[in-house]
């Protein structure tokens, strides 16, 4: 699953009417489905039928956590919710997630965060981003490696010597 995060304040969570009409009229061919309610709809969202959308879910944000980083935390700054878009890799739904996060991100003075190259993209460039436009993201997180560097240690030295030893000592005994 593919996610984009924007993170806003909720006092400025728009209408699925207003968000549907300015993600047409930024010239975005998505349908968004203006029956729910942005501020508790909590699951898939379908744009306009079951064939093409996303999941959309809006939960509070009180601490940034290690997932953003120090220059995610000072790009998100006070806001106090993040809306998360999550899609499959069909590129119906990407258009669809991708169109709808831009829109949010321009209409709440949000940071959309797109976890792939891990930028954040402030409001003003977010549309841009939807439309693969030349944009600069406010930051980016680097993500760590999550398994360790191989080292030489005591230890595996020990078992290299050790196969090393075997190897010699088969070789020796097939002479």
């Amino acid at each position: 699953m593919i996610t984009y995060n924007v993170f806003l304040d909720r006092a400025r969570l728009p209408a699925a009417a207003d968000w549907a009409r300015l993600i047409r009229e930024g010239g975005f061919d998505v349908e968004l489905s203006t029956d729910f309610e942005p501020a508790t709809h909590s699951g898939y969202l379908p744009c306009p039928d079951d064939l093409t959308g996303f999941e959309y879910y809006l939960e509070s944000f009180t601490a940034p956590t290690f997932e953003i980083g120090a220059a995610g935390a000072r790009a998100v700054g006070p806001r106090n919710s993040v809306a998360t878009f999550r899609f499959s890799g069909r590129p119906s739904d990407r258009t669809a997630a991708t169109a709808a996060a831009a829109t949010l991100a321009a209409m709440t003075d949000g940071v959309l965060f797109d976890t792939e190259p891990g930028h954040f993209v402030s409001a003003d460039e977010a549309l841009a981003w939807a439309r693969n436009e030349r944009y600069r993201p406010v930051a980016t997180y680097h993500r760590r490696a999550m398994r360790r560097k191989a080292r030489l240690t005591a230890p595996i030295i020990l078992r290299l010597l050790v196969i090393a030893f075997l190897v010699a000592a088969i070789y020796w005994l097939r002479r």
